[in-house]
């Protein structure tokens, strides 16, 4: 089994190894070292009874009022129950985990006092596959999706352990795990910082890139079966615009289609194609910008301390307290409603290229890529599942980030919304997954028209993998299964390589 070690810098890709693909977690050495020197410290703070914000007092509003030492277990729990207040139906599995994994890395940075022990019952919670039910409506950036993970950690709530959703208690009991008693500061630093808002947007910054990729090797394989000219493409166009991700673009669609028979027999058919052809390089250039400042953002967030307060130690081993608000999820917040944008666009143009092969008028294919017009629909209706799916995105498109409300009695008087910025983001690549998908279904078949089936040998690849789940289409048969399984062909990064084991790796 893969195994993730905290300790050294995390990446959007050891997020998915645990989250996704369940590898394994392990702490280094230095990873345990320092947490246990940051608790000392706070064990310290506690008992001397210096006034520091959830550690000695309440929260919120709160803040005035001090905790005496012998209370503070009592007030660590009902610092949970109180922020349990997440509704609805619950967030997947994977973006449970997803959360589980960042607060191991948030809070093991050696800035925030927990325990290990505490870490220790997470991290085991991750391994054992005991992942809580975490409703997924009612954040403000943070807080109350937590909440539900730390009922679970002191055995209450509701987990799934081996497909079977059970008390909490009985899931950690089930696993071989006890749950874990908070003492000073912990129940506050397992509901601060940006955990769930960094995780829901590293799964969607994952999947974007999948995506931005894919389209490229859709696109040119639309551009091929509409005899579509490479002209658009050309190095010396992007030379005198030389964006770095429009130039990648065009390599890309340049690479995939280098040895095609259709764009060699038609070159020079049109004067020009149409936009949804002709620039791709500068929409799906654009996108992946977005997703490339994603990224880098992330990098950031994922291997930073976000609880509030943070310890410092200075040189002497002496330490201090700062009260500050690295919990705000602007950040990553403003980063995700960009994404959102990002991928709407780019599937923006993936549906017009499927209205293109559809439409007898322009596509000089048969209508609907039908081959059967007698009784049969051929691909008609697939469009319209399309333009819903983009109708949804735009209205996901709205940022989230712009909102504000007023909370605890004017103590924390703006408030970020990251949370709900990075839902829509992952919401968003669940959507634009089957866009995809169904330009996929519609190269196939419209190269199924062709007499002579002849490629590029990149897209020859795309096809024949295609039609490893989707059989060339005669009469109408449900469409649905064949958009769900192209879509996880998709998301497990199938289709790209497929293409790189002919072109090479493709330029993100």
């Amino acid at each position: 089994m893969e195994q993730v070690i905290l300790g050294g810098r995390t990446t959007v890709e050891d997020l998915v190894a645990v989250s996704r693909y369940h590898a394994e977690v392990q702490f280094s050495d230095d990873y345990e070292q320092r947490v246990q020197r940051c608790r000392a410290h706070v064990d310290r703070f506690s008992h001397e009874g210096q006034a520091i914000y959830g550690l000695t007092t309440g929260l919120g509003d709160n803040w005035r009022k001090f905790i005496p030492e012998e209370d503070r277990i009592i007030i660590q729990r009902n610092n949970i129950y109180a922020h349990t207040c997440a509704v609805g139906e619950p967030i997947p599995e994977e973006c449970a985990r997803a959360i589980m994994f960042v607060m191991l890395v948030h809070f093991g940075t050696g800035y925030t006092g927990i325990s290990l022990n505490t870490l220790t019952i997470l991290r085991d919670m991750l391994n054992a596959g005991v992942t809580p039910r975490v409703p997924g409506h009612g954040s403000v950036g943070y807080l109350t999706l937590e909440a539900h993970i730390g009922m679970v950690m002191i055995g209450e709530g509701k987990a799934w352990h081996k497909g079977e959703l059970l008390p909490g208690g009985e899931a950690l009991r089930r696993a071989g795990l006890e749950p874990v008693v908070l003492t000073s500061k912990e129940g506050l630093t397992l509901l601060s910082g940006t955990t769930s808002v960094t995780a829901l947007a590293a799964l969607a910054m994952y999947d974007a890139v999948t995506l931005s990729l894919t389209a490229d090797i859709a696109g040119a394989f639309s551009l091929e079966v509409l005899k579509g000219t490479l002209m658009a493409m050309d190095e010396r166009l992007m030379n005198v615009r030389p964006h770095p991700d429009q130039c990648n673009t065009a390599a890309n669609i340049r690479a995939i289609l280098a040895d095609s028979p259709i764009i060699e027999r038609y070159r020079g058919y049109r004067v020009q194609d149409a936009l949804s052809l002709r620039c791709m390089p500068q929409l799906h250039g654009a996108a992946k910008k977005i997703v490339r400042d994603g990224l880098e953002t992330m990098d950031i967030e994922l291997n930073s301390s976000v609880d509030n307060p943070l310890i410092f130690e200075d040189e002497e081993g002496n330490a201090q307290a700062l009260m500050g608000c690295n919990a705000d999820g602007s950040y990553v917040g403003l980063a995700a409603d960009a994404l959102t944008i990002a991928i709407t666009d780019l599937c923006k143009m993936s549906n017009s290229r499927i209205d293109r092969m559809l439409n007898r008028l322009v596509s000089e294919l048969p209508a609907f890529l039908n081959k059967n017009a007698a009784y049969n629909n051929g691909l008609m209706m697939i469009h319209y599942s399309t333009s819903g799916l983009q109708g949804e995105l735009r209205v996901l498109s709205h940022p989230a980030s712009v909102d504000n409300f007023t909370t605890c009695a004017n103590q924390e008087d703006y408030i970020n919304m990251g949370y709900n910025a990075s839902k829509k983001a992952y919401d968003a690549m669940q959507l634009a997954k089957y866009i995809l998908a169904s330009e996929l279904i519609c190269d196939g078949q419209a190269l199924d028209c062709y007499e002579d089936r002849s490629c590029a040998s990149a897209t020859g690849a795309v096809y024949a993998l295609l039609r490893t789940v989707v059989p060339e289409m005669e009469h109408d048969a449900p469409l649905a299964p064949y958009m769900e399984v192209v879509a996880d062909q998709i998301m497990n990064r199938q289709y790209i390589k497929a293409v790189e084991k002919v072109t090479g790796p493709l330029h993100f």
